[in-house]
């Protein structure tokens, strides 16, 4: 049975195309899961490329093994090493006819490749994306419990709803950029603003290596409703699945990476921060917002519980780091003060002995032998004996201090 929940996949369900309307819904903004308003538009649009992880960004990050850690423990590596080109009427003929119908015994999901109708059984559905049909595939409930809790301790405790929080409040990075990289390439037609079970279901299989939820099945669902569209390697995955032609006359979506502009965009980051200066912008469910040089790996490393830190941790941590980086620059940088000594010392000039040399050293002779003279014979004294000893004195000092 496919590790279904017995009557759990064969439980029917009436089609949103079936549901009665009510009036109030043209007026009111809806939470529901199954009715996510958008954070672009409310209906069908040009697709968007589904993202592709930029491991350069997370390895300066200092996230790429955290970021790694949660695709292996949710079974996504095949779906995320694959990399094809994406298209632009494929994508969206493919995602804005899409159906997930949870029949009796045979759980289905339709779609058009081009102008042709298919509809696959939902076990081949999973086979198609390479993500193993594990788990319930019944309809999420509203705000469950263990989903309700996992999202209040990835956000320090954000006491709102699920379907009112927000990724933003997300606070360790590595779990933060996984959930836009479920919102723009996992799950197909997901808003980029807004949290949602959808992105729990994955979330609390790639934190506890547990699968709950039908990850399949979610994105069935999620394909199934209204919401941007990131569904371009999904579409492309089920093409060659299926081995059905490409349309010679279909255009290519650019590829695109959630690179450090990409994570601008989403404010995970600050606007000056560049690969070599990350600075990660953290929120707190207060509002209050700290701004977080990266890497931080013991701070914000997923294998320490809860995944989550308080305003207090982060504070300390930041001026223990602090202390710690000025006590190294001061112990790098050359002393700011001259020994005492030296300060006397001319700054242009080395401290060198000058030997003096006489002006002449032609011997002259006397009564007391030859002698080494200045230019005129020896005095055996008179009033300026004493005077002419210190002046020699005084130029001899002279010239060393110079010199």
């Amino acid at each position: 049975m496919n590790n279904y929940n017995f009557g759990e996949v064969f439980e029917g369900e009436t089609t949103s195309t079936g549901r009665p309307s009510r009036a109030s819904t043209r007026i009111r903004r809806s939470y529901n899961e199954d009715v996510i308003a958008p954070s672009f538009d409310e209906g069908n649009g040009d697709p968007n490329a589904s993202s592709f992880p930029c491991y350069e960004f997370l390895s300066n990050a200092g996230l790429l093994d955290d970021f790694l850690t949660l695709i292996g423990k949710a079974g996504l590596t095949t779906y995320m090493e694959d990399e094809r080109k994406q298209y632009y009427m494929l994508t969206k003929i493919f995602v804005e006819s899409f159906k997930f119908n949870n029949k009796h015994f045979n759980p289905t999901v339709a779609f058009k490749i081009y102008g042709t109708p298919v509809t696959m059984k939902l076990k081949d559905f999973c086979a198609a994306l390479g993500i193993a049909p594990a788990g319930t595939a019944k309809k999420i409930e509203d705000n469950p419990r263990v989903l309700l809790e996992l999202y209040r301790e990835i956000t320090n405790d954000d006491c709102r709803t699920i379907q009112r929080g927000k990724i933003r409040n997300i606070q360790l990075p590595a779990i933060k950029y996984f959930a836009y990289y479920l919102a723009t390439s996992i799950l197909g037609r997901e808003n980029t603003s807004n949290i949602s079970s959808y992105y729990l279901a994955f979330l609390i299989a790639a934190l506890t290596g547990e699968t709950p939820y039908h990850l399949d099945s979610v994105i069935a669902r999620r394909l199934s409703n209204k919401g941007p569209i990131y569904g371009g390697i999904i579409a492309s995955r089920i093409l060659a699945h299926l081995d059905l032609p490409l349309d010679p006359n279909d255009v290519e979506i650019p590829p695109v990476r959630l690179d450090i502009a990409a994570m601008k965009s989403h404010q995970f980051v600050t606007v000056d921060s560049s690969m070599d200066n990350i600075v990660y912008r953290m929120l707190f469910a207060d509002g209050d917002e700290r701004e977080v040089l990266l890497p931080q790996t013991d701070l914000f490393s997923i294998d320490r519980k809860p995944w989550s830190r308080s305003k207090e941790e982060v504070d300390e941590q930041l001026k223990i780091q602090g202390f710690h980086q000025q006590h190294d620059s001061e112990d790098l940088s050359p002393p700011t003060t001259t020994p005492s000594h030296t300060l006397l010392l001319p700054p242009a000039h080395t401290w060198n002995r000058v030997v003096l040399r006489r002006t002449t050293e032609t011997p002259l002779h006397g009564d007391r032998g030859n002698e080494l003279h200045l230019g005129q014979k020896p005095k055996l004294g008179g009033r300026y004996t004493g005077i002419t000893h210190s002046l020699h004195i005084m130029v001899a000092g002279y010239l060393y201090i110079l010199v």
